[in-house]
């Protein structure tokens, strides 16, 4: 027996995923499943980028304003984007966790849901290890938190805990987002504590998917100034605010806003940071996180690499 198609669409923040899947999507009728770990949270639409939806009152994205989360309405309901189903939004609240092994479960679950209703599945997103666990079925070992370590770990900068990283797992030192502290902190909490790399805690099982990978190629010069403009027009339409009242409703010491553009601006409101340098640092971490993206990315020899929207659809089109 066949195993279902699933098209992936991966490449670095700022590439263009959401425009290349929506075009699949049309083409072939599909629905879309979000691989990303930001947008997974509820209230936080400006600074995750999520894509402009036609289902009011949603008004999220750098293109949209603020929003009050879709979930409220409309439960376990997609994100309507050019009419094409978006799943993968406004799963969990900012204070809430959320891990790789939960949107596994969570993939599967709405890819088979997807197939039933005769149409094409398309993963598209940035979080590269979201994106290998639904591919290759990956199982992963669950080390609980050393409360006596972290007590020890919290005394070190960003720094010092990148270089204990990299001394044990120099795969994870490369690709690891060097500005989130948390997940600086879990990353030598989980390998020290086990005495192995990351990826070798990752088990992979029976491929579920007949997946086709397409990574999309854009120049770095083309690359940064989207990333600028893309932040440029964040603070245009509001990011500021949105982090205010995530600040005052959560603090800014919560999991979700670690992430780059919410604790630069936490800096800001803060009193730490003038806004014009905290603007500054958002482009200048989101280019390095759009490197290790790549860095991931090109390690995976079975993704195609595609410089337009129509040279996509011609794979997807000979694959389906």
């Amino acid at each position: 027996m066949s195993k279902p198609k699933l098209i992936v669409i991966a490449g670095p923040t700022a590439s263009g995923k959401t425009d290349y899947a929506i075009a699949i999507a049309k083409k072939f009728q599909g629905e879309v499943i979000s691989a990303d770990s930001r947008t997974i949270f509820q209230e936080m639409n400006i600074g995750t980028a999520k894509p402009y939806s036609d289902t009011p009152p949603y008004k999220g994205g750098a293109s949209g304003g603020q929003s009050v989360g879709i979930h409220v309405l409309f439960a376990d309901k997609p994100l309507l984007v050019e009419g094409i189903p978006h799943w993968g939004f406004d799963l969990v609240s900012p204070n809430e966790s959320f891990t790789v092994a939960d949107f596994k479960v969570y993939a599967d679950k709405k890819i088979q849901e997807i197939i039933k209703r005769g149409k094409l599945p398309i993963l598209a997103g940035g979080t590269g290890l979201y994106i290998k666990a639904v591919v290759d079925n990956l199982s992963f070992t669950e080390t609980p938190p050393n409360e006596e370590l972290r007590q020890s770990l919290e005394k070190l900068s960003n720094e010092e805990l990148l270089a204990r990283i990299s001394d044990k797992d120099s795969e994870t030192a490369e690709t690891i987002d060097t500005a989130n502290r948390r997940r600086l902190l879990r990353a030598v909490e989980v390998i020290e504590g086990t005495g192995k790399p990351l990826r070798e805690q990752q088990t992979a099982g029976k491929q579920k998917y007949d997946a086709l990978l397409l990574g999309i190629q854009v120049d770095r010069d083309v690359l940064n100034e989207r990333i600028d403009l893309r932040v440029d027009q964040m603070i245009g339409t509001g990011l500021v605010d949105e982090v205010r009242v995530l600040k005052e409703k959560y603090d800014c010491e919560v999991n979700a806003m670690t992430g780059i553009g919410y604790r630069q601006i936490c800096a800001f409101l803060s009193g730490y940071m003038k806004l014009s340098d905290a603007i500054e640092v958002i482009k200048q971490d989101t280019r390095h996180y759009a490197k290790r993206q790549l860095t991931w990315f090109r390690a995976d020899e079975r993704i195609q690499w595609v410089c337009s929207v129509d040279e996509a659809i011609d794979l997807a089109d000979k694959f389906i």
